[in-house]
């Protein structure tokens, strides 16, 4: 993804947060403004291996690896029902559970993929640019799952950033 395929609206603010330094972003707007384009933009960029000012290349071997969701420094938290409307890949686990009907997929961030994010939070970068953790949508996180991820989130490693995105910053 690179800063031209975002909506217009999205490539200022994207410029603004390349900009600055915070390793965790809280991306918050009204319904359907561009919150989880934005956090994966500013996570593309943030692997990227050539970016400029206005984003990610678009063409290096990190960018095609997010663009076919399989960037070994990213790590994407969603409920599951958003990881599949989204073409983001479930760990193994979850698809067979989901596929035998065990389970239906689930409308809340798991605490189980929480803490499988925390694991990967403290291990070191595959490709040398750092990982990133992108959490969308960041209110579907329950108490507890929230409570697994703030001691990272306050206290991170050295090379790993945050873009949390939603649309009820308040809860």
């Amino acid at each position: 993804m690179t800063a031209p395929s975002l909506s217009p609206w999205l490539q200022q603010p994207l410029a603004e947060l390349l900009r600055q330094r915070g390793h965790a972003w809280l991306l918050q707007g009204a319904s359907g403004l561009g919150q989880y384009e934005l956090a994966l933009a500013l996570a593309t960029t943030w692997l990227c291996e050539q970016p400029t000012e206005q984003g990610a290349c678009g063409h290096c071997g990190s960018c095609h690896a997010i663009d076919v969701r399989t960037h070994a420094d990213l790590c994407v938290l969603m409920p599951e029902v958003a990881m599949m409307e989204l073409g983001w890949p479930l760990d193994e686990k979850s698809q067979a559970d989901i596929e035998d009907k065990k389970r239906k997929a689930s409308k809340e961030i798991r605490v189980e993929a929480m803490r499988e994010a925390v694991g990967f939070a403290q291990r070191t970068s595959a490709r040398g640019r750092g990982k990133v953790v992108l959490v969308y949508p960041a209110e579907r996180m329950n108490a507890i799952t929230a409570n697994a991820l703030l001691k990272t989130l306050e206290e991170p490693a050295g090379d790993v950033r945050f873009a949390l995105a939603t649309e009820a910053a308040w809860q």
